[in-house]
């Protein structure tokens, strides 16, 4: 394994190019066996959805369109942000769950890879935590939200969305009777981060967390050259893809998990869940966990209950 973080100096850039870099990112990852990390200043509004997440679900489209909120889907599984005006995006891809702590394994792969992010947060001036699941909170409040996919061959791709003028969290208004009931925050209000960082610009504190990474790892970081050229395009999700046959649905700590059939016929399932998108297909496939694949928010009797019980 390498001992250089790759890192992308922060910097403005559409929502596309910054969803866009977590595949580059864990290409380049697998490609160099060195972690890579890119600091991303996106601008909305904009809701993002999880990679796995079901729109109709969580979102109203015709409310988002009225409030001229664009709708995106992200390649890291997860909940959906809302980006109210600036946000920080920080996307981290590793060649082995271990490539950062080496105590690390699938099963604690976002406990174990958020601690240089909380370091560098708490350095300046943001004083961060994590309690497990989907959201890291500043100053004991719900900051930003986690996203999460891995390979097969055991490459792990991280995400932190951060707003920085408007918190995360989705406004009521632009969302389902059923996103309004979930108690994502567990009682508490979100907050931005622009008043916790002691007058820092977002793209400093997008270096300052990069810098924390590679020193909590004993990491060198070295300058990875822009990709922007390389990134695929990203657009926004088209709801009449959305629909798909039937779904059931099931309440779990994170909020839904569904089963039902995709555009093309196939047995799918969707839902809140931190885990590998591969895992989740192959299950739906064969009903047989894969071992080995992170997950939280539910647990994978449930996911398999719930395929026991679909039509």
């Amino acid at each position: 394994m390498s001992a250089v973080l790759r890192v992308l100096a922060p910097r403005a850039r559409s929502l596309g190019d910054a969803i866009a870099l977590g595949p580059w990112a864990l290409a380049r990852a697998q490609e160099t066996r060195a972690p890579c990390l890119a600091s991303s200043v996106v601008r909305g509004p904009a809701a993002v959805l999880g990679a796995l997440q079901r729109a109709p679900r969580v979102l109203a489209p015709a409310r988002c369109e009225a409030a001229g909120v664009a709708m995106y889907r992200r390649e890291t599984t997860g909940t959906a942000v809302y980006l109210g005006g600036r946000a920080l995006v920080w996307t981290l891809a590793l060649p082995a769950v271990t490539a950062l702590a080496p105590d690390a394994t699938m099963a604690t792969a976002l406990n174990r890879n958020v601690r240089g992010f909380l370091q560098g947060l708490t350095r300046v001036g943001a004083l961060a935590h994590y309690f497990g699941r989907e959201w890291v909170s500043v100053g004991h409040r719900p900051a930003a939200v986690l996203g999460l996919d891995a390979t097969p061959e055991g490459a792990v791709l991280l995400e932190l969305w951060a707003g920085w003028d408007e918190p995360v969290a989705l406004p009521d208004a632009l969302v389902t009777d059923d996103e309004r009931a979930v108690d994502r925050w567990r009682g508490k209000t979100p907050r931005a981060l622009e008043g916790a960082c002691g007058g820092r610009s977002p793209e400093a504190v997008g270096a300052a967390v990069a810098t924390a990474v590679a020193a909590r790892a004993g990491l060198t970081p070295t300058d990875e050259p822009a990709p922007e050229r390389a990134l695929r395009a990203v657009q926004p999700i088209d709801f009449t893809k959305e629909i798909g046959g039937v779904w059931r649905a099931l309440r779990v700590p994170i909020g839904w998990v569904e089963v039902g059939a995709t555009e093309g016929g196939a047995r799918a399932l969707r839902g809140d869940v931190l885990t590998a998108r591969w895992a989740l297909e192959a299950l739906a496939r064969s009903g047989a966990v894969a071992p080995g694949a992170p997950l939280e928010g539910a647990r994978w009797e449930d996911l398999r209950a719930l395929l026991e019980g679909a039509p």
